[in-house]
């Protein structure tokens, strides 16, 4: 009986430590759900009439992230990203097709800033924020097309 005993104890306390190892070790702000606020982005063309960002990583190492949304036009879409912040361009896709290569630079633990060319030969910048409170990401994005230069705005709140 004390062995047996003894084995509980002695697995019981393995359980704390795993457990306690799992609470310290800190979990990604970034990684979670977040749902476009149309209210409070700005679009220079119609922006999309809803999305959701689902962030899978955004850590040092990686960069992982896809969107569901509807299009002003009401046509259903998904993106898809997956790349390193180490400042090389990876594939944007849409729809299964690449729309965009970006590289993205990790600034600190809440900020990011990336520059993308898109496959009609325009271009974009942006800073990505995640707020202090982890509840929004706002994205700051500077358009240079044929047709000239805008502006874009796109937060998010979690879900």
């Amino acid at each position: 009986m004390t062995k047996r005993l003894a084995l509980i104890v002695l697995l019981f306390g393995f359980t704390v430590a795993f457990a306690q190892d799992k609470k310290a070790a800190p979990a990604d702000p970034w990684v979670g759900q977040w749902k476009l606020d149309t209210s409070k982005s700005k679009f220079h063309n119609p922006g999309p009439k809803e999305e959701t960002l689902t962030v899978d990583s955004a850590s040092n190492d990686a960069i992982k992230y896809s969107m569901k949304g509807t299009a002003p036009d009401g046509s259903p879409y998904t993106e898809a990203y997956e790349g390193k912040p180490d400042g090389n361009p990876y594939p944007l896709t849409r729809n299964g097709q690449e729309v965009a290569k970006i590289s993205y630079h990790r600034n600190s633990d809440r900020n990011s800033t990336g520059k993308a060319t898109v496959v009609d030969g325009s271009t974009f910048t942006e800073t990505v924020t995640l707020a202090k409170d982890g509840k929004t990401i706002t994205v700051k994005q500077n358009h240079k097309t044929k047709e000239g230069a805008y502006d874009d705005v796109i937060v998010f709140t979690r879900q």
